[in-house]
């Protein structure tokens, strides 16, 4: 039982290939050494124990080829993907330089933005002969460089591959808060299916020149030429919160804050209105406030403070929203 145990032990107990080839290899070395005569015959013969050897010597042989050519080949894939990501790099490069030289920014000429204190001209106008006044929007984003395409209140049900933004010629500091969702259209136009209006040249209106407006260019409102304000075209008046001495309509409210009591007032049963003349800005908020009918105890404060707290349509002239000064009263009352 005991000879059986053993005897199965040897056949469980199998070294590595490679462990075996360096066996092989080791006892081939020093055969070799001892008598290479003897050897080299034994091994070209292929009996016994020399043929044995012969093909383990073979495999040892076949073994350090492959494992020669796996590392080559290894190698080369590694040498190929480093030229290959180093010439995708030099493509995105040349694409980039491309890129950047057609910019056009670069391409289009800077103009001269002139100082503020002087007075803005210019207008345009524009239609599509629709027998429709032009519908109610907000105007094209201003821009000094002249417009791609003409602007129309229909909305683009395939927008283009290159999408191209409307615009209107016309200073970009007279630029009025914008409402990305509203749709385009003249802030003076009706409220109804969109409409051009009955100019012509594109662009919305009465007028001619692919603007906006009454005028004759590519510009808002009436005048010629570009921009806006009115008569021929000229650059300036970039402050549009400077307030206006007339509007053709004026702030409407758009809330009513209601102001906080004070106790001395409460105490002494302080009633009444207090006038405070407020500057409202192009975006309707209110920007500065100044107290014209007083009442005491903490009224007057309490009045400002509620008053900082409105927000108002702005007021607007020739189409577009301008700051203005209005008078609003401030009611306390005990009841």
């Amino acid at each position: 039982m005991q000879n059986r145990a053993l005897f199965s032990e040897s056949f469980l107990y199998q070294p590595s290939i490679l462990a075996r080839l360096k066996n092989e290899f080791a006892e081939a070395s020093r055969e070799f050494r001892e008598d290479p005569k003897d050897y080299v015959v034994g091994a070209i013969k292929g009996d016994g124990i020399g043929g044995h050897r012969r093909r383990m010597l073979l495999m040892y042989g076949f073994s350090i080829a492959m494992l020669l050519f796996v590392t080559f080949f290894i190698a080369m894939l590694i040498m190929w993907q480093l030229a290959h990501s180093k010439v995708e790099a030099n493509k995105e490069e040349e694409l980039i330089k491309i890129a950047t030289l057609a910019n056009l920014d670069d391409i289009q000429q800077p103009i001269d933005m002139p100082k503020a204190d002087k007075k803005a001209g210019g207008g345009g106008g524009g239609g599509r002969k629709t027998p429709t006044p032009p519908s109610k929007g907000q105007l094209p984003k201003f821009s000094l460089q002249p417009p791609i395409i003409a602007p129309r209140p229909e909305p683009q049900l395939r927008p283009p591959a290159l999408p191209t933004m409307e615009t209107v010629q016309v200073d970009p500091r007279l630029e009025p808060r914008r409402d990305e969702l509203a749709p385009t259209g003249l802030p003076t136009g009706v409220i109804g299916p969109p409409s051009a209006g009955p100019g012509t040249g594109g662009g919305m209106g009465s007028g001619d020149g692919g603007g906006m407006g009454t005028g004759d260019g590519r510009g808002v409102g009436p005048g010629r030429g570009y921009n806006m304000g009115g008569g021929d075209p000229s650059l300036g008046g970039g402050n549009r919160n400077t307030p206006a001495t007339s509007v053709d309509v004026r702030p409407i409210p758009l809330n009513r804050p209601r102001p906080n009591y004070t106790e001395e007032a409460r105490k002494n049963k302080i009633q009444g209105v207090v006038v405070a003349r407020v500057l409202v800005g192009a975006d309707g908020s209110v920007r500065s406030v100044k107290i014209v009918r007083h009442l005491p105890d903490g009224l007057d404060e309490e009045a400002i403070s509620a008053v900082y707290k409105m927000r108002f349509k702005p007021a607007m002239k020739n189409g577009q929203p301008v700051a203005f000064w209005q008078n609003i009263e401030v009611e306390f009352n005990l009841r």
